[in-house]
């Protein structure tokens, strides 16, 4: 079942001004070279964000194997915690990311689990390995692979061989696109999961504005919506 959901609210304006003060609180990284964070992005990297979202998808996996009552609500837990500390770093108002993940297709939901339980591993060009390394666009193929959606193997294609949907239709887990560049959407307005560059490792967070007005969004499930013109 892949449903179509509205994107739940907008990201809270304080996201965009927030001060050096909250940004050392959160761990935003600033890296030299070619893995230097612009000015609006923040980064999260938490470890703990990781070790819940992978605790979900192994509660998803063995809920769809077992078809346990207790492995779901294990998955809604470790979900909803994952939720709950992001909406907290990214100072978004409370319950916002929580109520538009639950509200999502588990379709969706587990790609998003599943890059995000990534988080922290490093950047490789043309890496798609669990733990050890990924591209871009790698990182989307194996979050969606864990969904059972298989993905071509470049930003450009897999963007190309999705539905292309209007901001106002893209949900949790759609490719968030812009040229060079493949993500997924997070469900809140300017967040994300990624793997960014050479120099950076799998994170969630804002991308700089300028970036921003390039997303493009494409649902790699084809539900029923109305594509851009």
């Amino acid at each position: 079942m892949n449903p179509s959901h509205r994107p739940f609210g907008m990201l809270s304006a304080s996201l965009r001004t927030i001060g050096v003060g909250i940004a050392a609180c959160l761990g935003l990284l600033g890296v030299v070279g070619s893995g230097t964070v612009r000015a609006g992005e923040y980064i999260g990297e938490d470890v703990v964000v990781s070790e819940l979202a992978a605790e979900a998808v192994d509660a998803f996996e063995r809920w769809e194997s077992e078809s346990s009552t207790i492995a779901f609500l294990t998955f809604v837990d470790a979900r909803d915690a994952a939720a709950k500390r992001i909406e907290h770093q990214l100072a978004l108002e409370p319950d916002s990311l929580r109520t538009v993940w639950a509200s999502a297709g588990l379709d969706g939901q587990r790609a998003v689990l599943a890059a995000l339980s990534q988080v922290g591993v490093p950047y490789r060009r043309y890496a798609s390995e669990e733990g050890v390394a990924f591209d871009c666009s790698g990182l989307t193929s194996f979050a969606w692979a864990e969904s059972g959606v298989e993905l071509p193997r470049s930003s450009r294609n897999q963007y190309r061989a999705a539905t292309q949907v209007p901001f106002e239709d893209a949900t949790v887990g759609d490719l968030a696109w812009y040229p060079g560049h493949i993500m997924l959407y997070l469900g809140v307005e300017g967040l994300f999961v990624h793997s960014p560059t050479r120099g950076r490792n799998v994170e969630y967070g804002s991308i700089s504005d300028d970036r921003l007005a390039w997303v493009r969004y494409a649902d790699p499930t084809h539900r029923d919506v109305v594509t851009q013109g």
